[in-house]
């Protein structure tokens, strides 16, 4: 046997796939599944995105403010007589229906003002 019969010989003994095989095995996800109302697709977010007057809520969706501005790694959120920091970190993003929506993994309850 020649080298490269032989290495398909032991991948094929071994039970190693090819990544377009093991593709054809997993079940897709279907739109219908997906656009299910329960379903909720959570994605991490970037600075970029974290613009002046974009509303953030908390877990349950209750407004706790608008991005005032970011500042370094945090951004400073105004609920228009408060205004409090949080770190990028306790951000996300999710999506339900076709809107983004942003949210701090952080209640406002355990918000502290900022001075």
């Amino acid at each position: 046997m020649t080298g490269k019969m032989m290495l398909v010989a032991c991948a094929a003994a071994l039970g190693l796939t090819t990544p377009a095989a093991a593709q054809r095995t997993a079940a897709p996800a279907t739109a219908s599944a997906m656009a299910h109302p329960d379903v909720v697709t959570v994605r991490n977010i970037t600075r970029v995105e974290l613009t002046p007057g974009l509303p953030i809520v908390d877990d349950s969706g209750t407004l706790i403010g608008t991005v005032e501005r970011r500042a370094g790694n945090t951004i400073v959120i105004s609920d228009g007589k408060t205004r409090y920091k949080v770190p990028i970190t306790q951000l996300y993003a999710f999506r339900r229906g076709a809107a983004d929506q942003f949210a701090s993994r952080l209640p406002k309850a355990v918000l502290e003002p900022v001075p």
